[in-house]
């Protein structure tokens, strides 16, 4: 893939943090950053006194404080007033704000402002503008406009986070950083312009070392593109034709280097000035797939992403134009985002911004119900989080985001989720750090990977089929288990996981085709659909019979693939996954057998009767092939049962109740959390004590609409 360009980077960033004599810090360390906050949660508000008269800032650090405020995040947008000319820097009114929340014990995560360039830099510096896919510049108003790999702008935000850091690095009110804003979350979301093409062709360079490797992995000979000259190789805009798939998943992949690599320069000047304190970023994360954040997190000390699931309901409710979006579906793949956070780096994460009221641009979304803020809050800490920022303090009144509802009105009257965040707080207060930080219990691995997701973004092959609505639609079928799911990438270790889901395994590389060999011959369960192994990591079809590299531990050959376009296809069960016939959606793999059992044939057409769902034995483990792209339902009902058989013990709980773990050496604490409007009686195996109030729980337990309880096992 990329490895050699992104290691070349991290052994440069290395051998400077090394000549610092700095290390990067663990989770102990940072612990020990906060020695002089001793017990400090990271339980806060996003905060602009940037935005706010200063004559309100004494009244907002009191305010914070009686509210159970831990910490704030401040001046990741304060660029203008932190260098209001090129090189001349004013923090002094950043050190009064420091200072006046330090008096109402309240720390700081200071926030690198390179999301928002000033005008001044704009203006003098218009080559830092980024282009969209379609070849369009950006213009400066906004954020989020400027290229990632520009030299330029690279040098500039690098300065003004150097001379924050030396500014703050031994203040005592200050304890951590926030590197940019959102990266993966831009109008655009890659840039395509001149200095990213001159970064393309270097980065490609360092991959392949030569022009013929070049032309070869990209299969340059179609259409007339062989390359005889670095300086030849383009960005893919449009060009009156669909781009090379090769190329433009290898920008992808660029693009991903570029971000991460601006990313790690800050954190190089972060951990050589500020070694005392923690660095993260914030983004968002999964369904969204623009950036590979593993390499955004890669060295940074832990995982901070967003979290506003009342304003994603709207915004898919305007993208589909129907008002009748489920919550089933929002709380789904929230969950899918926190699991995937916290697999990230395999420890807690933090919600740099939670939703705390009516929120969007130019319109809003409808005021959450009363309980919802505080059930969004439960199920990051339910799915592993350890720390949360509400987003934001007071409601701005002027600029873009004047309808993004914070604890303060506009009229800095309390909101009407103020109460309910503030009894939040002091709860997770009382919960207390090794509840906080301890770690989810998880049987099952969902694999979800950039390749795949980029390659059928780049080639559908059936006009509504996307990766990350497969990888959404199986976290959903198994979610109802209530047993935990990692979100992992490839690379990662499967031995640990009963059983291991992946969803169109579209390009696989050989190195992860012999991860999932080892998984299954040593015991594992793994369960995938179809497009299995059609493409190897430089986008080409391989030249092998499906799928590919793991057909011996498939037990299958595909022998035809088949988009399906008119309804009325479907799938009859054998007796082991004993169901009604379930229909068949966008695709079908025609699955012949030469050492798996059959599971599934089609019912219809020039296939009925051919395989559509397989299992083979393999080694000590089986491998499951459901070919067909299954209705919801009874794709959930295939998936439970095979999460049956591999030792995943189901938890039965009513429609719209979720279910976690956390552990932290013996001690065990369960979350369960209701969704849905109306109270829910829910069995809870075993005998506990209510973590919030210390009675005595066993059997049947009440939970309140949009209640949440929190029970630690006795």
């Amino acid at each position: 893939m990329f490895s050699f360009s992104r290691r070349e980077f991290l052994s440069s960033s290395a051998a400077a943090l090394s000549a610092a004599s700095l290390r990067f810090p663990l989770l102990a360390q940072i612990a020990n950053n906060m020695a002089s906050t001793p017990g400090l949660l990271l339980l806060g508000v996003d905060y602009y006194p940037d935005q706010t008269p200063e004559s309100l800032w004494e009244e907002d650090a009191r305010m914070m404080a009686e509210a159970g405020i831990t910490n704030v995040r401040v001046a990741e947008f304060a660029w203008a007033l932190m260098e209001p000319s090129e090189g001349k820097f004013d923090f002094d009114w950043l050190h009064r704000s420091v200072d006046i929340l330090r008096t109402q014990k309240i720390a700081v995560i200071l926030g690198t402002p390179s999301a928002a360039p000033p005008p001044w830099l704009s203006q003098k510096y218009p080559e830092i503008f980024e282009v969209n896919e379609r070849g369009e510049k950006l213009h400066p108003g906004g954020r989020r406009f400027t290229c990632p790999t520009n030299e330029t702008y690279r040098r500039l935000s690098l300065a003004i986070a150097t001379e924050m850091a030396r500014t703050f690095a031994n203040d005592p009110g200050v304890i951590g950083w926030q590197i940019d804003n959102e990266l993966t979350l831009g109008s655009s979301g890659r840039c395509y312009c001149e200095y990213c093409q001159a970064g393309f062709q270097k980065w490609a360079r360092e991959k392949y070392h030569s022009l013929d490797e070049v032309n070869r992995n990209w299969g340059t000979a179609f259409w007339s593109q062989i390359y005889t000259d670095w300086s030849q190789i383009p960005v893919p805009l449009p060009s009156g034709a669909d781009p090379n798939p090769g190329l433009t998943l290898d920008y992808y992949r660029y693009q991903s280097y570029a971000n991460a690599s601006f990313n790690d320069e800050q954190l190089a000047v972060l951990r050589k000035l500020c070694p005392k304190h923690f660095v993260t970023t914030n983004n968002v994360g999964l369904p969204l797939d623009t950036i590979d954040e593993r390499m955004l997190y890669s060295n940074l000390d832990f995982v901070s992403f967003d979290n506003y699931p009342g304003f994603f309901k709207m915004y898919m409710e305007q993208q589909s134009k129907s008002s009748g979006v489920p919550w089933e579906g929002i709380n789904t793949a929230v969950a899918l985002g926190h699991d995937f956070g916290r697999s990230l780096k395999n420890r807690p994460f933090m919600i740099m911004e939670e939703q705390s009221g009516k929120a969007g641009q130019p319109t809003f979304s409808p005021q959450p119900d009363k309980g919802q803020v505080r059930l969004w809050t439960y199920q990051a800490i339910a799915h592993g989080a350890m720390g949360v920022n509400y987003f934001r303090w007071d409601t701005a009144t002027f600029g873009t985001e004047e309808y993004w509802h914070g604890l303060l009105n506009h009229d800095r009257s309390k909101s009407p989720a103020f109460e309910e965040i503030k009894q939040t707080l002091k709860e997770l207060k009382s919960l207390g750090p090794e509840l906080l930080n301890s770690q989810y219990d998880a049987d099952s691995a969902l694999l979800f990977d950039y390749d795949c997701s980029w390659a059928v973004k780049i080639q559908p092959q059936h006009y509504a089929l996307s990766y990350t609505e497969q990888a959404t639609t199986w976290y959903g079928c198994i979610s109802p288990s209530h047993t935990g799911i990692d979100v992992i990438l490839p690379g990662m270790d499967l031995a640990k996981y009963k059983i291991v889901y992946a969803p169109v395994v579209y390009v696989l590389a050989k190195d992860q085709a012999e991860r999932i060999r080892n998984y299954v011959q040593n015991g594992g369960l793994f369960v995938t659909n179809f497009r299995l192994g059609t493409k190897n990591e430089a986008s080409q079809i391989v030249r092998t019979p499906l799928p590919g590299l793991l057909r011996d531990v498939m037990g299958v050959t595909v022998t035809d693939y088949v988009p399906i376009y008119s309804p009325g296809q479907k799938v009859k069960f054998a007796s082991a996954l004993a169901g009604e016939d379930a229909e068949v959606k966008l695709w079908a793999d025609i699955l012949e057998p030469q050492t798996a059992e059959v599971l599934g044939t089609y019912i219809s057409g020039e296939h009925a009767g051919k395989a559509a769902i397989t299992v083979n034995r393999f080694g000590k483990g089986r491998a499951v092939y459901i070919g067909a792209d299954l209705a919801a339902p009874s794709l959930a009902r295939v998936l439970m049962t095979f999460a049956a058989q591999a030792g995943v013990k189901h938890v039965e709980a009513p429609k719209g109740v979720e279910f976690t773990t956390r552990r932290s050496g013996s001690k065990l604490w369960r979350f369960v959390l209701n969704h849905t409007p109306s109270p829910q009686k829910v069995s809870v195996p075993g005998s506990y004590r209510d973590a919030l109030t210390q009675a005595p729980v066993a059997g049947t337990i009440d939970v309140e609409a949009y209640g949440v309880r929190v029970l630690q096992a006795t």
